[in-house]
């Protein structure tokens, strides 16, 4: 496997003029994005900086992503860091990473003092001109560092070289048919792993990734408007920024005229939900993506049927070509249901920093008189009668229960699909032994005997709420999932 920057050559030789990303101010042709690149690569080696990790600090912008692929360029990985982040959280990774150059891009001049890191402004920068790469990556070399919130609030970096993040592209355009007169849609921030989706897919195949403001996802008729107007043709978001859009009976004023594939990823997405897009643009493919930070994109997807009704329990689906599916339970291998392991060229380098995580999450196991590396997903998950993957609740959230094992996430999807919950999220204290539902409703006096008695046809009793706790809003993170962390404090 080579390196990144094979794509951008590629795409730069087929299509130099056409417009790679732009992000509603500035736009970069294949060749603009090529030049800042190299550009980089060049300053970074010449000035000594490209012997440690490179932070970039920064919303998403079309520069950035010229300054991703220029690391890439210098050999180096690049580290997002999130403007909107606490100072405190961005200096740990910081230290953590050991970040020597900090790139900013406005968003304020981020203080690295005391820690030893060099700040740098980007529009400050006198790139120099070059034709090639300053170095050739080779496929093991890392490419980038993602940092993820870590249980106990300490940095938790997850390396990627650049053969997994290509073995995961090479398995992902086949899936999705892609060619170059795509126009991509990004929602997810930089600093999380989704995006890189979005962005290598871009590079590998020509198509044009349009950046999407954050402020329109606050208004959905406006961001309808802005699809249509950029011509959008594919999107792939997070559950909780589709569930926005139908939640708001968005489409009784306005419909997506150019969408053709809408793919979710990150969390369950109510059913409900799912069904309001599905009705309302009946010619639109959604795919329901699977996938783990600590991987190089997804292990699997599920294209859901047009025609069938949707189940209570999505499907994940089939594993990508490069990937291979284990379920385990209790120490051995299961074909029923258990923890999701997965076998895959595309899997992380492990943990910066954290033998003992890595060993731990990135074990070896013999399995057909062949010691292979898996990743445990931490997700638990079961077969279906098709023979499709369906994922049940993360094993953190299972539970022992008056003698049965119970998964929460059974009956936050029981919850979801109520006609009057629009967001539920179920907790368990275990030193009260009590299941707790937070949701949010248009039923704001709804009574936790109302909601036993319609949940009493899709649970057994056991596994009904023994408390109810009806949100304004549901709380989510800074990826746009449930904040699940925050609601622990209320239980």
């Amino acid at each position: 496997m080579g390196n990144i920057l094979e794509y951008l050559e590629s795409s730069c030789r087929a299509r130099p003029d056409k417009v790679a990303v732009a992000d509603g101010t500035e736009a970069l042709t294949f060749r603009q994005l090529r030049d800042k690149a190299y550009g980089l690569g060049r300053y970074l080696t010449e000035k000594g900086l490209a012997d440690r990790p490179v932070g970039l600090y920064a919303q998403r912008r079309a520069a950035v992503i010229a300054a991703m692929l220029g690391c890439a360029a210098a050999g180096v990985c690049y580290v997002p860091l999130n403007p909107e982040a606490p100072a405190e959280k961005n200096q740990r990774i910081l230290r953590h990473a050991g970040i020597g150059l900090i790139l900013g891009f406005g968003e304020g001049e981020y203080d690295g003092a005391g820690e030893s890191c060099v700040y740098i402004p980007w529009d400050s920068l006198d790139l120099p001109g070059a034709e090639a790469p300053a170095v050739t990556p080779a496929g093991e070399d890392g490419l980038y560092i993602i940092y993820t919130s870590g249980s106990t609030g300490d940095p938790k970096g997850i390396r990627k070289s650049h053969g997994a993040v290509m073995d995961f592209i090479e398995a992902y355009v086949p899936e999705l048919d892609f060619s170059d007169d795509e126009i991509i849609g990004n929602q997810t921030p930089f600093c999380f792993d989704a995006s890189a989706k979005d962005i290598y897919l871009m590079l590998k195949t020509g198509a044009r990734l349009e950046i999407i403001p954050s402020a329109k996802f606050a208004f959905p008729v406006t961001l309808i408007e802005y699809l249509n107007e950029k011509a959008i043709s594919f999107i792939s978001w997070v559950p909780s920024a589709l569930a926005v859009v139908a939640r708001l009976r968005t489409f009784r004023d306005i419909l997506p005229t150019t969408l053709r594939r809408v793919c979710f990823v990150g969390e369950v997405f109510p059913i409900k939900d799912l069904e309001a897009w599905r009705t309302a643009l009946p010619e639109v493919e959604f795919i329901n993506l699977y996938g783990s930070s600590e991987l190089a994109g997804i292990c699997c997807l599920y294209h859901i049927p047009r025609e069938e009704p949707l189940p209570e329990a999505l499907p994940i689906g089939q594993p990508l070509a490069n990937t291979r599916i284990y379920l385990y339970q209790d120490g051995a291998l299961s074909a029923g249901q258990g923890e999701i392991l997965v076998e895959s060229q595309a899997l992380g380098d492990g943990y910066v920093n954290d033998p003992e995580k890595t060993a731990a999450t990135f074990i070896q196991l013999e399995i057909d008189g062949r010691k292979r590396r898996l990743l445990r997903t931490g997700d638990w998950a079961r077969y279906n009668e098709e023979g499709d993957l369906v994922f049940m609740s993360r094993t953190d959230y299972q539970i022992k229960y008056k003698g049965y094992r119970i998964e929460l996430g059974e009956i936050e999807a029981a919850a979801n699909a109520l006609d009057f919950i629009e967001l539920a999220c179920c907790l368990y204290n275990k030193d009260k032994e009590r299941i707790t539902l937070f949701c949010t409703t248009a039923t704001p006096d709804l009574k936790l005997r109302d909601l036993n008695q319609a949940l009493a046809g899709r649970l057994p009793d056991y596994m009904l709420p023994r408390r109810l706790v009806v949100l304004e809003s549901m709380p989510l993170n800074a990826n746009g999932k449930i904040d699940r962390t925050y609601l622990k404090t209320l239980l």
